[in-house]
């Protein structure tokens, strides 16, 4: 995990709890803990701007300070992130990559993504044009966006999401990075 922002997170009080780190037995405590667990890695992803999490990494001592708590000697499990990642999946905010040792985090789902592009979209008069993906993530006219320098992976996503509303058409280029989108009638 990379963070993009200099500002510290405050962390909230649960994250100072030693059975927090703990997977709990009971389910609807388990249930519970799997929600502040989803509730705090969004949070803390938003904060820096991280879209893709590796666990392995992620649970490595000294990685990352959202999973381990020195003050109270305590880490959460890569087995207990990896249930936490499942539990977000299927409530929408995450989704896993190839295997089950990365995901990508929707701290704002790819609807949303789709509806700050299109607004987008017509503010900057690109309705019936097209640019390259690369210049929605990382062009001039997306700079200052919320959406400015976002993965391509969750870009992809929510630009599949104006496909589908039948406002944009996806063209593959010479890579990832050039591929084309045009989009047309939004209003």
């Amino acid at each position: 995990m990379s963070s993009t922002t200099s500002s510290s997170y405050q962390f909230p009080s649960i994250h100072d709890f030693p059975p927090f780190y703990t997977r709990q037995p009971t389910e609807t405590t388990w249930q519970n803990q799997a929600l502040q667990w989803s509730d705090l890695i969004l949070k803390y992803a938003r904060h820096y701007r991280i879209f893709t999490l590796n666990l392995n990494q992620a649970t490595t001592p000294g990685a990352s300070p959202l999973f381990e708590n020195t003050r109270i000697k305590r880490r959460l499990s890569l087995e207990t992130l990896q249930e936490v990642i499942e539990f977000m999946v299927q409530q929408g905010t995450a989704k896993w990559g190839d295997n089950k040792t990365e995901a990508l985090l929707f701290w704002r789902k790819p609807d949303d993504w789709a509806d700050l592009i299109a607004q987008w979209v017509i503010q900057s008069g690109l309705n019936n044009n097209i640019v390259t993906t690369y210049e929605i993530a990382h062009g001039e006219l997306a700079e200052g966006q919320e959406f400015y320098e976002i993965d391509h992976n969750v870009l992809l996503l929510a630009i599949q999401v104006l496909v589908k509303r039948g406002v944009a058409q996806l063209f593959k280029g010479t890579d990832n990075e050039n591929m084309g989108v045009k989009f047309f009638g939004i209003k």
